[in-house]
């Protein structure tokens, strides 16, 4: 992550991407900063690419998204995101062991790897949960 101060924009999309808590796309972006001002698609493009180039935001290529990065990530590790297909939301973690293996098949076929990023689909525990049921003043 690189330590340049960020354009009133850059952070104005940053918060946006942070206050939304889960993937969006660009224009969900839009939609939610049109109130502040930005209505312009190259405006976001622009700090949404800043804020990649500044390791501040991941784009899940699977969803055409993007989500604030949650944490630092350690040279060698794979960047991973569990992506729920019901709710959309996104657990992003990093990995030692699958980014040294990647590495490792990319040196066997000669590729040069500069990073990993592995998304994940499936059904995160939330929207796994059985429902609450309440029947007549009880919750079973």
């Amino acid at each position: 992550m690189r330590n340049r101060r960020l354009a009133p924009n850059h952070t104005l999309v940053f918060d946006a991407l942070k206050d939304a808590g889960r993937p969006v796309t660009a224009y969900q972006l839009i939609d939610a900063l049109r109130g502040v001002g930005i209505s312009a698609p190259p405006t976001v493009y622009r700090a949404l690419n800043r804020l990649i180039s500044d390791g501040l935001v991941h784009k899940l290529e699977s969803m055409n998204a993007f989500v604030a990065c949650t944490h630092t990530h350690a040279g060698g590790s794979a960047v991973v995101f569990a992506i729920c297909d019901m709710c959309g939301g996104a657990d992003e973690f990093a990995d030692e062991a699958i980014g040294e293996q990647l590495a490792k098949r990319a040196i066997e076929r000669g590729f040069a790897l500069n990073k990993a990023v592995v998304e994940l689909h499936g059904t995160c525990a939330k929207c796994t949960e059985p429902p609450l049921l309440i029947e007549q003043g009880h919750v079973s």
